[in-house]
C-alpha cells in the first residue's frame, strides 16, 4: 500500500474567500480595538501613578521643611525658657 492511499482525501473548503476575508478583517478590527482600549487604560493608570508619586514627593519635602522649622522653633523656645533664669541667677 502506498502512503498516499492511506491518507484521507484532502478536503476543499467551501467557504468563499470573500467571507473568509470579511471574517478575518472583523477579527483583526476587534483585536485592534481591544488592545487600543487596553493601551488607553494602561496610560490612564500610569498617569495616576505618576500623579500620586509626584504628590507624595511634594508632601515628603513639605514635611522635611516643617520638621526643620519645628526643630528651630523648639530650640528658640528652649533658649527663651532657660534664658531668663540664667539672667536672674546672675543678679
Amino acid at each position: 500500500m502506498d502512503a498516499k492511499s492511506l491518507e484521507s482525501p484532502k478536503r476543499r473548503y467551501s467557504t468563499p474567500s470573500w467571507v473568509q476575508a470579511w471574517f478575518l478583517g472583523r477579527s483583526r478590527d476587534n483585536w485592534k480595538a481591544k488592545y487600543k482600549q487596553l493601551k488607553t487604560e494602561a496610560k490612564r493608570l500610569q498617569n495616576c501613578v505618576n500623579d500620586v508619586t509626584r504628590s507624595r514627593q511634594k508632601w515628603r519635602e513639605r514635611v522635611a521643611e516643617l520638621e526643620t522649622q519645628n526643630a528651630a522653633l523648639q530650640e528658640q523656645a528652649a533658649l527663651k525658657k532657660s534664658g531668663p533664669r540664667d539672667e536672674l541667677s546672675l543678679r
